[in-house]
């Protein structure tokens, strides 16, 4: 476990890229992946509301799939770090658009946005995958409002990503800062990103075949540009939690500290008494 708790990622390996490849099929075979997926201009400004137009229960293509073969290359690695009783929180399906399926008015719309999620202007009958075209770097808890950081994000390529195809970039070792507000305190100095202005962190970018698998904790720093090619990158995401016990909301509970370097003044550190008190003895 030491790559996950000193860097805030682990690398996977590789799931069937053969199911991955199976799993891609049946998902391009719903629909016609390109400009035909946007909203007219004229329907996305008459909506009420932009909110809610990611996939959710009841509407998220991956209830159609059999992704068990997935469940089962990452259980080992999952349960040594969330323990046995370990259970998805979300999964879905995610995919990089690339810029020349856009529509005019989206591009207008999300030029610099730090956070390109294109849900808003996705038809309503396709709104069962998430669709982004680049998105800043951030923390997974970002959608977790008052949540403990007590999940990991899991990722996994379902076709073969090259730099070129809206890979994603981490930023190993962010999650030691602990949870902070997007957009972050963060500036890039050369090759290099200054975080807080006091940690300096180094860049990854997430490359690999099909099947490539990738976690990470959700304060980790991730990100990615928009895919450089006219392919989209669809891949698969997984919010993955441990249970909580009684004990841990009991814990939140507690003003004071819940753990101590020195636990006793009663005794030198032989052991012997140096106070003689006992107040259930003093009668």
């Amino acid at each position: 476990m030491n790559n996950f708790i000193t860097k805030g990622y682990d690398y996977l390996g590789t799931a069937p890229a053969d199911k991955c490849k199976n799993i891609l099929s049946q998902i391009k075979s719903t629909r016609n992946f390109g400009p035909d997926l946007f909203l007219s201009e004229t329907d996305f400004y008459s909506q009420k509301d932009r909110y809610g137009t990611n996939p959710r229960p009841g509407r998220n293509i991956v209830e159609t799939l059999d992704l068990n073969f997935i469940s089962e290359f990452y259980h080992s690695r999952v349960k040594e770090v969330l323990g046995p009783e370990y259970f998805i929180l979300f999964h879905k399906a995610v995919c990089g658009v690339p810029h020349e399926w856009l529509p005019k008015y989206v591009r207008k719309e999300i030029d610099m946005v730090p956070v390109a999620n294109l849900g808003a202007f996705i038809k309503p009958e396709y709104r069962d995958i998430t669709y982004f075209h680049g998105i800043d770097y951030h923390q997974d808890i970002i959608d977790y409002k008052d949540r403990l950081t007590d999940f990991i994000t899991l990722y996994v390529y379902l076709d073969d990503v090259t730099e070129n195809d809206a890979p994603l970039f981490l930023l190993p070792e962010s999650h030691k800062a602990g949870a902070t507000t997007f957009p972050h305190d963060l500036v890039k100095v050369n090759d290099k990103y200054i975080y807080n202005q006091n940690q300096e962190l180094s860049e990854m970018v997430l490359t690999g075949p099909a099947g490539t698998t990738y976690f990470w904790h959700s304060t980790t720093l991730h990100g990615t540009q928009p895919t450089k090619t006219s392919s989209p990158r669809i891949s698969l995401r997984y919010l993955i939690s441990k249970h909580r016990s009684e004990l841990d909301l009991c814990n939140e509970f507690i003003e004071g500290p819940l753990k101590l370097s020195n636990t006793r003044i009663d005794v030198n550190d032989k052991h012997i008494p140096v106070i003689k008190h006992n107040l259930l003895k003093t009668i």
